[in-house]
């Protein structure tokens, strides 16, 4: 019975060692790293931060929370502070003064001193 477990599994092995060798998987010489994939773009980021900024202000709620949001989890303390205010406004999604206060929080952590009158203004301290 071992025996045949051991065939068995070898002739899996080996089946396995076939079909990767006819394959059209490329082979790397060196294995790419993240580094080498990922570049990040820092003009790019700070474009989208610029119109983050410029959307709240034209009062483009909507427009503000849509770009704001993910450059917010990104770390991007203007971006943070507009959607502390987003939220504790309700502008552009429902007001939600737990995830203004995160957000306010964030941006306070991360330089935006302005940050702290909001919390302060919202009595979110």
């Amino acid at each position: 019975m071992l025996k045949n477990v051991i065939t068995v599994s070898i002739n899996l092995i080996i089946f396995a060692a076939a079909s990767v060798s006819n394959s059209n998987a490329s082979i790397h010489s060196v294995l790419p790293t993240i580094d080498d994939n990922i570049r990040h773009d820092l003009a790019y980021y700070e474009s989208k931060q610029d119109r983050c900024l410029l959307a709240f202000a034209q009062s483009e709620f909507d427009v503000a929370y849509a770009i704001c949001t993910p450059l917010a989890n990104l770390g991007f303390k203007d971006a943070q502070l507009i959607t502390g205010l987003l939220y504790a406004y309700g502008e552009g999604v429902d007001k939600d003064l737990n995830r203004a206060k995160i957000w306010l929080k964030e941006a306070l952590k991360n330089g935006r001193e302005d940050a702290a009158h909001a919390l302060s203004q919202f009595e979110l301290n």
